[in-house]
């Protein structure tokens, strides 16, 4: 599959804006659930039950191999992974067609710069407090800027993987902000999610409330 690096500058922006545009929403640290992962009531229908076996199982094996090492957080961190987010939680508006929680998004820029699908190398890692002091992996997101995607592929071809065509980028996001621009794609592989595999949050995880 053909690669396609953005500059250097692009990246420390992209890095920039997720920071940027997060304002309201997290129980941990401020952040807006809108900006950073969209307006999945709206643009974002995609809790699907899974793929199908045939073509999901080998990417799936894939993620399961690439991501097993990071079930220690300090691997992630000596390889890059940055916590971005703190623990994220489904926003309480009436009609949102999930609950639960995110957790904690650690993103590998270098990985995001990166315009290529490898299921063993997801440019996000899902992180949740354990409650004994640690952070527990529960599972992957991939993302790829759709702009610079198109421009390798072609306007017709998106990105996928274990079958699953990734979620698109939203236009309610900050401009300019990795969920503005980056189609996305939960993956639940560490942790059993009611809602779907690949649904953009777990019904199972709540986040902990302040003082816990």
């Amino acid at each position: 599959m053909k690669n396609m690096r953005l500059p250097f500058a692009a990246l420390a922006m992209a890095g920039a804006v997720v920071l940027a545009g997060c304002d309201a929403t997290s129980t941990e640290s401020p952040l807006d659930v809108d900006a950073l992962h969209g307006d999945h009531a709206g643009h974002l229908m995609n809790a699907r039950p899974g793929a199908p076996a045939a073509l999901g199982a080998p990417d799936l094996a894939m993620m399961r191999a690439g991501s097993a090492r990071y079930r220690n957080e300090a691997r992630a961190l000596a390889d890059g992974f940055v916590d971005v987010s703190g623990c994220v939680s489904a926003p309480p508006i009436p009609g949102f067609p999930f609950t639960g929680a995110m957790g904690h998004h650690y993103v590998n820029f270098e990985r995001f710069a990166d315009i290529s699908v490898d299921p063993s190398r997801p440019e996000i890692l899902l992180y949740f407090p354990d409650g004994r002091g640690g952070m527990e992996l529960v599972g992957v997101e991939f993302a790829v800027n759709a702009e610079a995607w198109h421009a390798v592929h072609g306007a017709d071809v998106y990105p996928e993987v274990a079958g699953v065509r990734y979620d698109p980028p939203n236009p309610m996001a900050a401009p300019g902000s990795l969920p503005n621009t980056a189609y996305t794609l939960h993956v639940w592989n560490w942790k059993d999610n009611p809602q779907g595999m690949f649904a953009p949050f777990n019904s199972s995880l709540s986040c902990p409330v302040s003082g816990d």
